[in-house]
């Protein structure tokens, strides 16, 4: 088991120094940065969270309705992500945001 843990503190590492270079270079923002690692964390660390991700996993920004992308990013963007996800309510308001994004 070390050996596994010691694999996964590594590839958490290396992801959340990808998702801060980016960051540093301005192909992110600050609030994008720090979305995505308060996400990682929930993934690797709290190992929390995995119907939330598998909504994520169905959104493909850039496709269909680019309003609706908006307000989704802006809602994941401007609350703490861990007091956001607490509330299953807010789950299921970011899967329907993304189902009716790809209604025809």
């Amino acid at each position: 088991m070390p050996s596994q843990d010691f694999e996964i503190k590594k590839l958490y590492d290396g992801i959340a120094n990808l998702i801060i270079d980016l960051e540093r270079r301005g192909r992110i923002s600050v609030e994008e940065m720090n979305f995505l690692l308060d996400l990682l964390e929930l993934v690797f660390i709290e190992k929390d969270q995995r119907d939330f991700i598998d909504i994520l996993k169905h959104w493909n920004p850039g496709q269909g309705d680019e309003e609706i992308d908006q307000i989704i990013k802006a809602t994941l963007l401007t609350n703490d992500l861990k007091d956001f996800l607490s509330s299953d309510e807010n789950q299921e308001m970011i899967g329907d945001l993304i189902n009716e994004k790809y209604k025809q």
